[in-house]
């Protein structure tokens, strides 16, 4: 079972594995600075998919007879199937080499959730499947509900497989593989963003496979790292990128960097409908765009403003 380990230790075992492993210090809000490791079950520059992400193989799970509204500052959750809603009251709480059927949530700028090779299933719920805050998602299989995942405030998403969203026949419900509708200090790297529910006959469907939106407030401090954005032609764009002068706070978008990413072509030659991004304000504040490619290795260029 892989645990924290000490800096000496991580660099070691860096070593002992190759290209196929690193490390990074997590600088999340529960000031956890001890190394975390990504999964080795990938391949050196693949992206994580169903095999490479979730419970480890070979872990026995046992039910979860806990709270599932968590309220104990420092639980941890191990090995278990969890069959309820979890909401998260509490600080530095881990969910680890665990599956739960149900969405998870943390509820207050004080609380903070680091969820760990698990599987996360919101299923048919018209909810966001992981959200909100002070969160830390690595190496998972997050799949189901309306988002896989929806944060506004001190998020890192890695290394993880954001996919299978839900919508009922007869609903308009919007998807995305990940929502922020507001927000800063969120990270995506190194994921597989992947909106994949075909549209339905009310046209409800997907919107993007990560969709920045300013309906609820400003968005500013986003890094969209080295992930893959898998086409569809179901999709207007593969990523909307904060900017819409239509929207309350859609015009304020600053320190917006978008680098190193693959845009899957697909059926469109485009990675969507109309293109691979929109809304994205080459001018703002910090705003970088660089390194972007079509899984062809061609340059995605940036886009217009607007």
């Amino acid at each position: 079972m892989r645990g924290k380990k000490s800096l000496l230790a991580a660099l070691t075992a860096v070593v002992a594995v190759g290209a196929a492993a690193w490390w990074y210090v997590d600088s999340s809000p529960s000031g956890d600075t001890s190394p975390h490791f990504t999964n080795t079950r990938k391949k050196p520059d693949a992206f994580p998919d169903a095999a490479s992400t979730g419970v480890l193989d070979g872990t026995a799970l046992s039910a979860y007879d806990g709270p599932c509204t968590i309220k104990d500052s420092g639980t941890v959750i191990e090995a278990r199937d969890i069959s309820c809603p979890l909401v998260v009251q509490a600080s530095d709480v881990v969910i680890r080499n665990s599956k739960v059927t149900g969405t998870v949530k943390v509820e207050g700028k004080d609380n903070s959730l680091l969820i760990e090779d698990s599987d996360i299933d919101g299923g048919e719920a018209y909810l966001h499947t992981v959200g909100f805050e002070n969160l830390t998602v690595l190496r998972s299989d997050i799949s189901g509900g309306q988002s896989s995942v929806n944060c506004y405030l001190n998020c890192l998403i890695q290394d993880s497989y954001l996919h299978g969203q839900f919508v009922p026949e007869g609903e308009d419900w919007h998807l995305n593989a990940f929502l922020s509708n507001g927000g800063s200090n969120i990270k995506l790297i190194g994921n597989t963003l992947a909106c994949d529910r075909p549209t339905n006959s009310a046209g409800g469907g997907c919107t993007a496979n990560a969709s920045i939106f300013g309906d609820f407030g400003p968005n500013s401090d986003y890094t969209v790292q080295g992930n893959l954005f898998v086409a569809s032609d179901e999709m207007s764009y593969c990523l909307y990128a904060g900017y819409d002068k239509n929207k309350k706070f859609g015009t304020q978008t600053q320190r917006i960097v978008i680098e190193d990413n693959v845009f899957q072509r697909g059926g469109t030659g485009k990675c969507a409908t109309f293109g691979a991004v929109t809304s994205y304000d080459s001018g703002g504040s910090g705003n970088a765009w660089q390194d972007n490619r079509w899984d062809d290795g061609k340059a995605v260029a940036a886009p217009p403003v607007g």
